[in-house]
């Protein structure tokens, strides 16, 4: 099997090395197809977002690298599209993405806050914390009702094909003496997108950028076995920012995905996602 990531962050967003020297380590790691996803631009300024202006030189130095490293890699170009519930959506785009290979669909803004910012699930937990408790009242359970009512909106809505880490709020959720992953009513929420995603035909992201550090998969482990069942197509991520960090947590990730009866992953080829089974009898060279 060929390995692949097609979530990546190089310089023209928060990532911090050039698209080329990604493809570099990605050449020496073994991967064969990858894939860039820098954040897409959004209407008003971020210091992860890439600007508008910077798209196309964006696409330009894709294409000179994947003419360089063509027959050492498959390269492929694409966006992480920010989802912002009665904000921004992939419909909104003021800037031309039908020349790219693939869409992620993400969300990370919640509502605005009463200074005027939006609500980020990501970033740091006092960043996290106080936009609980001046926008929720404190109230987790309401924020994490509010995250997965914007994830289903999303799915929806549609536009792309890649869900991003698709329950990422647990990290930050999970250090709420109120919040457990393990609720019932935590299953029910990841389980009622799951079951939309499904109906939507899109591929889920097994996002392993947090799963070595911090023990988190997005989605989380436990939700594999509903993966199988539903017989949702996936994809192994990393969502790295750095070269260094390209193949994190893959191999716990494919070990926990064998184990819950995943054989195949999703990888485009040929401009079309299709299913790559694996050897189920042998160890990766990674692992």
């Amino acid at each position: 099997m060929f390995l692949s990531n097609y979530h990546s962050h190089c310089n023209f967003c928060d990532g911090r090395s050039s698209m080329e020297e990604f493809v570099h380590f990605a050449i020496a790691k073994g991967l064969k197809r990858y894939g860039f996803s820098s954040h897409a631009p959004l209407p008003f300024d971020t210091f992860w977002n890439m600007r508008a202006d910077d798209l196309p030189e964006y696409k330009a130095e894709f294409r000179r690298l994947k003419e360089k490293y063509a027959g050492q890699i498959e390269l492929c170009l694409g966006l992480e599209m920010d989802y912002i519930h009665g904000v921004f959506e992939v419909q909104d785009v003021f800037y031309p993405v039908d020349d790219l290979d693939y869409l992620i669909g993400s969300v990370h803004y919640l509502d605005r806050l009463p200074d005027g910012s939006f609500m980020s699930i990501d970033g740091s937990f006092d960043k996290f914390n106080h936009g609980l408790q001046t926008g929720y009242d404190g109230e987790v359970w309401a924020l994490v009702d509010r995250f997965f009512e914007a994830s289903r909106a999303m799915v929806e809505k549609g536009g792309f094909q890649i869900v991003g880490h698709m329950d990422k709020i647990a990290l930050n959720a999970s250090r709420c003496p109120e919040f457990s992953i393990r609720d019932s009513r935590y299953l029910n929420l990841v389980g009622d997108l799951l079951t939309l995603i499904k109906e939507k035909e899109m591929i889920v992201e097994i996002n392993t950028k947090s799963l070595v550090v911090k023990g988190f998969a997005y989605p989380d482990v436990q939700f594999f076995l509903l993966l199988n069942e539903l017989g949702i197509p996936v994809t192994v991520n990393s969502d790295c920012h750095y070269p260094t960090n390209l193949l994190d947590g893959f191999a716990p990730a494919y070990h926990a995905l064998k184990a819950a009866g995943i054989t195949t992953v999703h990888q485009l080829i040929d401009g079309s996602w299709q299913p790559v089974e694996w050897e189920r009898k042998r160890q990766f060279a990674f692992v």
